[in-house]
């Protein structure tokens, strides 16, 4: 449970002002914001604190946040499932009891907490990490599990944490809204692999600063370095003192031998002798004991003691163990055919990949050699709702694999490929976006993300027409899946770079820079975009580019007040499309039009839009702007007069929201609350509005202008 007197403080110092500023500005006492601060009073009246949140000037989710805590409750603001993406332990841990308990003891240590786990590659961070978050997820409002091995860009760290915690916009200020979406609960957020994003470690000391029930638990193989971290060394697994027995180290290798041929005559002697020539390091012991499937213990010990790689001395200046490490992988990777080590070098190029994207970027038919690496334990392989099977390397494996591919000078090659498959899988699902199965395309999108991310930095650096092919190909994604602020950097930096030799290329970019712009409330920005791209339909003599740029007009000018002048960009922008087979763009285009007829004063005309566009949602299979039309439907109800029908709409889409966007259930809110005022129940009204605001704030996104308009119509908003 939040502590009201800590969160009281740390609004109030955030604000900048002094217990008796904030007493003035509250209406109420100076001894009453000491007694509050001091702990002696650990609930206040509802009224009390709305007047405190409105004199500290608290954002919707703060100020939700705040107002609970006040009561007494946990401030959690959102229904997210606590350890919702923590993933699941393959195997068992061995030998971290005592670790287990002291990590666990500092994790239940008051926040804000940064505790990094540190040691080197393979030692087993992530897995006791993984083990001690599991045990400590009951007792939290939320546990994030952020996964940043295959992140190489360390400006991306914040968003990367704000994507799993959902709130995945929030443009320039992403460190403001991840901390607004945390607030002030009880979070622990795990950081798997943080040791090659080092930059980035001042912004998360920026984010404990203003989350007082934060907890940071990151593994790494080199320390933060920064002011109150805690640093959990975590050293090798125990070995056996003598033959006789066995400990943590010789349990695992037993274990995993088992595993891989259940048939293994195991010695305690040689297994001892094994583990102690892998210094104890586990994953080291998994790689070796693997061997078992193709090599007796004999012969695998023989193997260590003769000198081959597993034992070869690294630079002078790194850890034994960690040289072991290397050696380890070098020793596994020797042992394939020259086929199977093409394979895994190649394969180095992906942040997890399918059958299909190996097949592609490395070769075909790769199944039976991707096999092989499987058998070794080299390659990991998991069921995908979507992809069917993913594959993925350890990222010891994979930094490995990815040596051998520059030593043997195949990087560049490899790279444009990559580049190559998933710009075109990206073109190849973009149409998806917008019909029948399209929660399945942003899902399998999602998957690939930091694949499509290596690619648009390979194309911006070598081939900027097509980084602006893969960008504008993209801004649905982003504007439906969360991450606006990311996909607009995009877009904006591949326009900079763009020679311009390709219209199309362009004119899609700047459609959807004018978009992402356009929702986050960079109105300006998409008046600068919509002059562009009148000017390339202009040179094309273009259609679609026309009614985008014209669109996008008439957003502006509805942004602006301009009612009238919406309403004739729409017009023209529907006019312009006719003869043209674009149905999507003729449904939306309706659609707009309805809007602009809505706020005209015509709501007959706008239902007769919004059914026709409805319709055409239906026949292409698009459920999310098909729930769009069913909710302006429901607006058009509620200007009638028809209070039920406009509240069975809203509630209906709120309910169904086929595609699970949060935009959709903040647009369904948004409704709700306007019935409600209508009905004047002011209470139901603030806290609808409220949740809508929320779901907003986690998106980046701003009121769109239509609904802003009715906003201030039915709530004097």
């Amino acid at each position: 449970m939040a502590d009201l007197a800590a969160v009281l403080r740390r609004f109030r110092s955030l604000a900048a002002l002094t217990q008796e500023e904030l007493a003035e500005r509250a209406g109420i006492s100076v001894r009453a914001v000491s007694d509050i601060e001091r702990g002696a009073r650990r609930r206040i009246y509802p009224a009390t604190a709305r007047q405190l949140a409105t004199a500290l000037g608290l954002e919707a989710a703060d100020r939700s946040a705040f107002e609970r805590v006040a009561r007494g409750l946990s401030p959690v603001v959102s229904p997210t499932d606590t350890g919702r993406d923590l993933p699941a332990p393959r195997t068992a841990l061995f030998g971290r009891q005592r670790e287990l308990a002291e990590l666990g003891e500092l994790l239940a240590g008051d926040p804000p907490l940064l505790i990094t786990v540190t040691g080197p590659g393979g030692v087993g961070k992530t897995r006791l990490a993984l083990e001690a978050t599991r045990a400590r997820a009951s007792r939290l409002s939320e546990v994030h599990w952020v996964q940043l091995g295959q992140l190489g860009d360390h400006t991306l760290v914040l968003h990367e944490i704000a994507r799993s915690v959902g709130a995945t916009a929030i443009a320039a200020d992403v460190l403001g809204g991840l901390a607004r979406a945390i607030g002030v609960r009880r979070y622990l957020l795990v950081l798997d692999t943080f040791e090659h994003l080092l930059p980035a470690a001042p912004g998360l000391s920026d984010l404990l600063s203003r989350c007082p029930g934060l907890t940071l638990l990151v593994t790494t193989r080199a320390r933060l370095r920064l002011n109150g971290e805690r640093e959990f060394a975590l050293g090798p697994l125990p070995l056996a003192a003598d033959a006789s027995t066995m400990a943590a180290a010789e349990e695992l290798f037993v274990d995993r031998a088992h595993a891989a041929n259940r048939h293994v005559a195991v010695d305690a002697s040689l297994v001892a002798d094994v583990c102690r020539r892998l210094d104890g390091v586990p994953l080291a012991i998994e790689l070796a004991a693997a061997r078992t499937r193709h090599l007796s213990l004999t012969d695998l010990a023989r193997q260590l003691e003769s000198g081959s790689r597993v034992l070869a001395r690294g630079p002078r200046d790194l850890p034994r163990r960690q040289e072991s490490m290397q050696a380890t992988v070098a020793w596994s990777y020797d042992l394939l055919e020259p086929a199977a080590q093409v394979l895994m070098r190649r394969l180095s190029v992906f942040a997890g990949w399918t059958l299909e994207a190996a097949d592609a970027v490395c070769g075909k038919d790769s199944l039976e050699l991707l096999s092989t690496l499987l058998d070794h334990n080299l390659v990991t392989a998991s069921p995908h709702q979507i992809c069917g099977t993913r594959y993925q390397m350890l990222d010891v494996v994979r930094e490995y694999a990815a040596h051998e591919a520059a030593v043997h000078a195949e990087t560049t090659m490899l790279q444009a490929r990559h580049a190559d498959y998933f710009l075109r899988l990206v073109q190849d699902l973009e149409p998806l976006l917008r019909t029948t199965g399209q929660s399945a395309a942003h899902l399998r999108l999602d998957a690939d993300l930091s694949n499509v991310r290596s690619a648009h930095r390979r194309l911006l650096a070598t081939d900027p027409p097509r980084a602006l092919a893969l960008a504008g190909s993209l801004w649905m994604f982003w504007l439906w899946r969360g991450g606006m602020p990311e996909g607009l950097r995009w877009v904006t930096e591949a326009l900079d770079a763009d020679d311009g030799s390709e219209p199309q290329y362009r004119a899609k970019a700047l459609w959807g820079a004018g978009w992402l712009a356009f929702h986050q409330g960079h109105v300006e920005q998409t008046a600068i975009y919509v002059e562009e791209l009148l000017q390339v339909a202009e040179r094309t003599r273009d259609a679609v580019h026309r009614r985008n740029a014209l669109t996008l007009r008439g957003m502006t000018e509805m942004a602006a007040g301009a009612t009238e002048a919406a309403r004739s960009s729409f017009r023209t922008a529907q006019e312009t499309l006719r003869g043209t087979d674009e149905p999507w763009l003729i449904a939306t285009s309706a659609l707009n039009l309805g809007l602009a007829e809505l706020h005209a004063g015509d709501v007959a005309a706008a239902e007769h839009h919004f059914v026709d566009a409805a319709r055409q949602y239906a026949e292409m299979g698009d459920e999310t702007y098909l729930s769009r039309a069913n909710r302006h439907l429901a607006a058009a109800a509620l200007l009638n007069g028809q209070l039920e029908r406009a509240e069975q709409l809203f509630a209906a889409e709120l309910v169904q929201n086929g595609t699970g966007t949060e935009w959709g259930a903040a647009e369904s809110l948004e409704g709700l609350s306007w019935v409600a005022a209508v009905r004047g129940d002011a209470e139901r009204t603030a806290e609808l509005a409220h949740d809508a605001a929320c779901l907003r704030a986690r998106l980046g996104v701003q009121l769109h202008p239509f609904d802003a308009l009715l906003a201030r119509r039915f709530r004097g908003a």
